[in-house]
């Protein structure tokens, strides 16, 4: 599995809402799963779990924006060992996410 978006089955909505569709893919990096012994489904579990757990982080309100990591950092636990999530995928943020906007967004919460 190479591909993690709103077409993998993993269960994850990566749809948010009908005016801002926005698409998280997580493409897999081959070369290194196969250098570190990983297979395609434990790469797949560990991120499932990984984003499980990364969602709950972000939705919860007694912690700060600036304590939750960039999605390249999230940490993946497989066969007893952490890796970074963005050295074992790319990560890229497709759909109509604008930067400027969010970071409107942003001041006008901090005022």
């Amino acid at each position: 599995m190479t591909d993690h978006d709103h077409e993998c089955g993993c269960g994850h909505d990566h749809d948010h809402g009908d005016d801002e569709i926005v698409e998280i893919v997580y493409t897999a990096r081959e070369d290194v799963l196969d250098a570190e012994g990983i297979s395609a489904e434990q790469f797949s579990d560990a991120l499932d779990k990984a984003i499980d757990a990364y969602e709950t982080l972000a939705m919860r309100e007694d912690v700060p924006d600036e304590d939750v990591p960039a999605m390249e950092d999230v940490k993946l636990a497989i066969n007893g060992k952490e890796y970074r999530l963005g050295d074992l995928a790319e990560v890229t943020i497709e759909g109509d996410f604008d930067d400027e906007d969010f970071d409107e967004d942003e001041d006008a919460e901090q005022d």
